[in-house]
């Protein structure tokens, strides 16, 4: 059966995904949780709203979203939904090593186009690593269909 470039690019995210989780480092599929991104921000403003003597750096340390953004600051959060709203869909993940917060394309190829080098360029002025994260799948793949008879 061949493979589609849809079906190849969820198995690089599923490599990737693994990959990270075997390094121990924090990751978000930023495919599947952008929004959760994005709704964590706007939960924050609304607490900060209500109750505004609370600084926002301690409500973006101490929201249990924190996992979901790994931000430590209002700025960095402020910073990292701005970005996430012009270019979030270029990239895959966004990683924490423990020592550097990353984003990350998932490829078979080492060629970026121009969206994903120029996003690139905007988020290392932000302080971020990037990196892509390269994987090869066949383009068919073989199976067999058994019939399984029932037992009397």
């Amino acid at each position: 059966m061949k493979l589609e470039n849809e079906d190849k690019q969820l198995i690089f995210e599923i490599v990737a995904a693994r990959y990270f989780t075997t390094q121990n480092w924090k990751w978000v599929n930023l495919r599947k949780d952008l929004n959760k991104i994005l709704k964590s921000y706007e939960e924050l403003n609304e607490q900060y709203a209500s109750y505004s003597y609370v600084s926002r750096d301690w409500y973006v340390e101490n929201m249990g979203s924190r996992n979901i953004h790994m931000c430590n600051t209002w700025d960095e959060l402020k910073n990292l939904v701005a970005f996430l709203d012009t270019y979030g869909k270029t990239f895959h993940f966004l990683v924490n090593t423990g020592n550097r917060k990353s984003f990350c394309i998932v490829s078979d190829s080492r060629d970026l186009n121009e969206t994903q080098a120029h996003a690139i360029k905007e988020i290392q002025k932000l302080g971020y690593n990037t990196f892509v994260f390269l994987a090869t799948v066949p383009d068919e793949i073989q199976f067999q269909l058994l019939q399984v008879r029932g037992v009397n």
